[in-house]
């Protein structure tokens, strides 16, 4: 199998440097990352407490249509 030329020719993406590689290289003790929409705050309780409550339907698959996203969109 051979691939689309397109995808051959895809420039590949080099992530920047962690945290840990920053403090490494500049001799710095704390740092805070604003790049690839990082937050330096973390996640907010209302955020985890969902993700939280949603666990136990990771094994099911999502609504491909978004019926329920749509419903509270208006029209």
């Amino acid at each position: 199998m051979k691939p689309k030329i397109q995808l051959q020719t895809i420039t590949p993406y080099y992530p920047g440097k962690t945290i840990e590689e920053v403090k490494r290289t500049f001799g710095l003790n704390h740092v805070v990352k604003l790049a690839s929409n990082e937050n330096p705050y973390g996640c907010s309780q209302n955020v985890q407490n969902v993700i939280m409550s949603e666990l136990n339907k990771l094994s099911f698959y999502p609504d491909s249509q978004a019926d329920r996203l749509r419903e509270k969109l208006p029209h």
